[in-house]
């Protein structure tokens, strides 16, 4: 009977044959592992592979030695042959026979020594069934009677059974699956370690399973031979779980102390790697404090810093890092504050899983067109990766994801289809990655820049030397041994031009030249890398200009970004519509200011680097050297161009020949430490020559001497920028001495008279060489034609004819330098000497007292009489006509003055208007009697006698103390009241007489101060010339009469409209030849 008992153990020692890539086999192989560790560590030493690490015969001769507690005797330690590895393995193997009484079959020596992994698992598992599930333990009675020995599985299955009496255990799989039963059997050892297994739930299998594991290890000292993934799988074999399960019978039960509870909470399941977390945790109990571990998948811990709540009682705060990807094992255990005992708190154990966060890792951010890119997705665990990339057209292009050989490892390749901004978006589980969209800049398969007025195809004209540059835009490419060359081919003929080539040191490019020698012509400019063409461009060559405008400056030879561009464009005498073009990566508008010496300064600011292609036109047709192209730097940092001051130049400055011009150039604020660049050039733009020298570091003076009477440019820049105010325009002449100027003759110096003509000569014979303009104006402000006759002497004689009577003003400009302006009266062209007015000899009439006064003239039809009150009401008088002319009758009723106007076909008589003033009659009896007596004495003066206005004083009337004074002596300006005043305190007794003579007709109004002063007040209705006469007991007082010139309101220096388009000056040259100008204008 023994025989078939022994068969059925058989049975059960040699493991199921199932397929190899069977989960349970793997699961297996590692309880069985871990099993053997745990042993052998017993004996110092540990095991990684059943399958290798028994060849030797030395771990298998140490395990023989724990199992057994017994020495197997001599044997190999060093191994270092074949037969020495039989020999160990041998010996091992006959002490489990011979002395364990194991029996052993179907392995030998040769097995174990040549790796046999299926026979070693039998080996392993007969070690366990003896040494693990049978050995030792009490056989006991069945209830039936029945003592029939029971195998080993039958023997733990019972055990188990009574440990746990209300449970349905029937296999060591399915019945493990959940967790449930292995926290009764952990209990149950252990009560009141896992109070609350029964309401745990099946779907929860991993999470009972880790924490009935925990306990066993903690309180039953029960190793984890079983992970728990690996216990709740579906296909694990019962070998394994009863490997596990054979070492709780082995345990002693132990009471349990009263729990303490712990929980955890704000600590999310999910966590992101380095990413810091805090959670809470609290306890139930007083009189105990944590501690807390955080492993990872490899047992390590994590470090964790516990910081207890102040405000809250058992509160505690916990920080941690996790530092790698996968699952992480928080657990926490009480200690006793009074026995120092701790208590595991299993049921608080939580299990988190650290994810990555998925990253791109680098790639190239620049490729050329046609090249595959790479890109690498890591860290990608779970969920889909996705990437969409948006090429500068806005096309999306879809990638296909590759899986990478490593876990979160995906990849994918996009070809570069086109230049420019590429946008590469990667998502994972749907959303972006940190940084997505990438940016992936394409750029042309040659990515060379190539710029210059050499590929513009207008402008170039004949025998133009043109430069066409080309740069490398991959600053790791080379320039210079990119193998580039420049042909400029004919296709009329196929014929080549010669081009010349340099390298460029510091712009780190290949500048070349050519000169086209015949116009018009077409050319084809052709660019090779390696003899393949990259760009190719079509000229057009015009003819060369007869246009002497030429254009020059920083501006149109380079620039900063952000800082204006200047160039200056000089006319030279011509006179065409200017326009101005400029192209670039950025709009820059172009300002223009124009200049009075026929030069205008402008201006434009890029605000992106790059290539510019300014334009300039006259009457639509490029300049010479236009279009200007020029690059356009990024900012150099610190520089400050607008911070460097030009002193010593003075602009509105005529030098002469010979004339040391000395100025300075100061560049210490400009922030950075840059030598100037000054250029004198001459009206055809060529150099001139001058000194320089640096005074202290940033301080230079330059020092020009002119030897040419010719306007010179000064042009200072630094850095390719022009400074404030540059370019500066200098006038120089020859020596002139403008007070030698003459100039005399009746259109100066009188008498002129309306419409007819006359001139006046100008003398320079002896002021010196220098232009000379002359310029007349009317009292309107309107220019006089005038008709300049070069005399071929150094002297001219200027006609013109005054078309109206009026103050004239005649200015004149020699060499640059004005000459005092001259007054010219021109006089009516009409007879008035024959027309007169009696009764007017006194000044003063009286109120309500009849006035009579007779005009004498020969024409009364073109004569007009008009009398105005002080109030400005027109008189109704009686006018009747005589054989000689008119009497005029009329009776002033208001206090104040009267003005009589006598005009003869609109043009004032002489001293018209007339002025008499009103006064109040006597007011006493013996003024009465006086007049009265008089009257009576002189019948016929009664009139006479009340229109006389006296000025009281002691003594004879004496002229020569009469002084007029005041704002009304001029100068004047038309339409504007003012005033003069007269002082006859010294002058005793007399009679006063005002007139006012001028192109119209000047009401006075007189005011008597009653202290012997008079104050006389009129307004000049029109510019030109008036005559003031002041006459005293029918004699002129000092200064009488006294010449007073009024201007327009708005006509100003006529030497301000030089500017203007139109000028008014006729231009004449001491010196040179001229003829009579028509339509004079200024010229130079």
């Amino acid at each position: 009977m023994a025989q078939p008992k022994r068969l059925d153990q058989e049975e059960e020692v040699v493991p199921a044959i199932r397929h190899d890539d069977a989960e349970w086999k793997i699961i297996q192989q590692n309880t069985f592992t871990r099993w053997v560790k745990n042993h052998l560590q017993k004996a110092g030493e540990t095991i990684e592979s059943l399958e290798t690490d028994f060849s030797d015969g030395l771990k298998l001769i140490a395990l023989a030695q724990v199992l057994s507690h017994k020495n197997v005797g001599k044997f190999n330690k060093k191994v270092a042959f074949r037969s020495q590895k039989l020999e160990n393995v041998s010996l091992a193997l006959n002490f489990f026979q011979n002395e364990e009484n194991i029996k052993i079959i179907n392995i030998d020596s040769t097995h174990i020594v040549d790796h046999n992994k299926k026979l070693i698992l039998g080996l392993v598992w007969t070690l366990i069934l003896h040494y693990s599930i049978s050995m030792g333990w009490i056989q006991e009675k069945r209830e039936d009677g029945d003592n029939k020995e029971e195998t080993p599985k039958q023997k733990l299955l019972n055990w188990i059974r009574n440990r746990l009496p209300g449970m349905p255990i029937s296999n060591f799989t399915s019945d493990w699956n959940d967790g449930v039963a292995l926290g009764a059997l952990v209990n149950s050892m252990a009560p009141g370690a896992l109070e609350d297994w029964e309401n745990w739930s099946p779907n929860d299998a991993l999470e009972n399973t880790e924490k009935a594991m925990k306990s066993a290890q903690d309180l039953l000292k029960v190793a984890p031979l079983i992970a728990p993934a690996e216990m709740i799988h579906p296909e694990i074999d019962e070998m394994s779980v009863m490997t596990y399960l054979s070492q709780f019978p082995a345990t002693k039960p132990i009471i349990m102390k009263p729990k303490v509870q712990a929980t955890i909470s704000n600590l999310d399941k999910i966590l992101q790697v380095n990413d810091p977390r805090e959670f809470d945790l609290k306890l139930s109990r007083d009189g105990f404090k944590p501690k807390v571990s955080i492993r990872d998948e490899d047992g390590q811990d994590i470090h964790l810093s516990l910081k207890k709540v102040e405000d809250k009682e058992n509160a505690y705060k916990v920080k941690f890092t996790p530092t790698k990807i996968g699952f992480i094992h928080v657990d926490v255990a009480a200690n006793d504050v009074h026995t120092f005992e701790t208590q595991t708190i299993p049921e608080a154990s939580v299990i988190c899983q650290v994810v990555p966060i998925a990253r791109l890792l680098d790639y190239n951010k620049t490729a050329k067109v046609g090249d595959d890119v790479k890109f690498a997705v890591v860290d990608a665990i779970e969920g889909p990766v996705e990437a969409i990339v948006v090429d500068p057209t806005g096309k999306e292009h879809r990638m296909v994801i590759l899986d990478g050989t490593s876990p979160g490892e995906h990849s994918f390749e996009y070809k570069i289809p086109c230049i420019g901004l590429h946008s590469v978006n990667v998502f994972h589980k749907k959303l972006p990655l940190t940084g997505s969209p990438f940016p992936l800049r394409g750029k042309p398969k040659n990515s060379f820049k190539v710029w210059g007025r050499g590929i513009a195809p207008e402008g170039i004209r004949k025998n133009d030397v043109v430069g066409v540059h080309v740069e490398s835009l991959d600053p790791e490419e080379n320039i210079a041994n990119a193998n580039i060359s420049l042909e400029v081919l004919k296709p009329s003929d196929g014929s080549h031009l010669p081009v010349s080539v340099g390298y460029n040191d510091e712009s780190q490019s290949m500048d070349f030249e050519y000169s086209p020698k015949q116009a018009p012509d077409d050319l084809e400019v052709l660019v090779k890398v390696a003899g393949e063409v990259i760009e190719s461009h079509k000229i057009h060559v015009a003819p060369e200009s007869s246009s002497k405008i030429r254009a020059f400056g920083a501006g149109l030879e380079g620039g900063i970004v952000n800082e204006p561009c200047v160039f200056d464009v000089e006319m030279n005498g011509e006179s065409k519509d200017l326009s101005f073009a400029v192209e670039g990566p950025s709009k820059a508008e172009i300002g223009c200011q124009e200049r009075p010496d026929g030069s205008a300064i402008l201006s434009y600011t890029p605000t992106v680097a790059g290539v510019y292609k300014v334009g300039v036109l006259a009457d639509g047709k490029h300049i010479q050297d236009s279009p200007f192209v020029l690059r356009v730097t990024e900012p150099i940092e610190g520089l400050k161009p607008s911070a460097t001051r030009v002193t010593g130049i003075d602009e509105s400055k005529v030098y002469n020949v010979g004339e040391k011009i000395p100025f300075r150039v100061d560049t210490r604020l400009c922030g950075v430490d840059l030598v100037p660049k000054v250029e004198i050039l001459d009206p055809e733009l060529n150099p001139i020559s001058y000194g320089a020298r640096e005074i202290t570091p940033g301080l230079f003076e330059y020092t020009l001497i002119p030897d040419a009477p010719i306007k010179h440019k000064i042009d200072v820049s630094v850095a390719g920028v022009s400074v404030p105010g540059a370019p500066f325009s200098v006038k120089v002449k020859e020596p002139t001495d403008a007070s030698k100027l003459k100039i005399f003759g009746p259109g100066v110096d009188g008498p002129v008279y309306s419409k007819e003509p006359t001139r006046f000569t100008i003398d320079a014979t002896q002021a010196g060489p220098g232009a000379v303009e002359v310029a007349l104006r009317d009292d309107q402000g309107e220019n006089v034609d005038l008709d300049v006759l070069d005399n071929q002497d150094g002297s001219f004689t200027v006609k013109y004819t005054a078309q109206r009577p009026g103050a004239y003003q005649l200015n004149v400009v020699f060499a640059g330098e004005e000459i005092s302006p001259i007054e010219i009266n021109v006089k009516p062209n009409v007879d008035v000497s024959g027309i007169r007015v009696e009764g007017l000899e006194n000044a003063v009439v009286t109120v309500n007292v009849e006035k009579e006064i007779h005009v004498f003239t020969t024409d009364g039809e073109n004569t007009r009489i008009v009398i105005t009150s002080p109030s400005g009401r027109v008189v109704e008088a009686i006018i009747e006509s005589t054989p000689t002319g008119f009497r005029v009758r009329f009776t002033p009723s208001e206090v104040g003055n009267y003005t009589i106007d006598v005009t003869y076909q609109d043009i004032p008589i002489e001293r018209s208007p007339f002025t008499l003033q009103s006064v109040e009659g006597p007011k006493n009896q013996d003024d009465s009697e006086i007049l009265d007596g008089e009257n009576q004495e002189n019948p016929g003066d009664r009139t006479l006698a009340e229109a006389e206005y006296l000025v009281f004083g002691s003594g004879p009337p004496c002229a020569d103390m009469v002084t007029v004074s005041g704002p009304g002596l001029g100068p004047l300006v038309a339409q504007r009241s003012t005033y003069v005043s007269i002082d006859t305190t010294n002058a005793g007794f007399g009679d006063i007489d005002v007139y006012v003579d001028g192109p119209t007709r000047t009401p006075l109004h007189c005011v008597d101060n009653q202290d012997g002063i008079l104050k006389m007040s009129f307004t000049p209705k029109q510019p030109g010339l008036y005559y003031l006469r002041v006459m005293f007991d029918n004699e002129h007082v000092p200064g009488s009469p006294f010449q007073i010139v009024a201007v327009a309101a708005l006509l100003g220096n006529p030497l301000d409209q030089r500017s203007k388009t139109e000028s008014p000056y006729s231009s004449i040259s001491s010196g040179s030849s001229s003829t009579p100008n028509p339509n004079p204008q200024a010229c130079t």
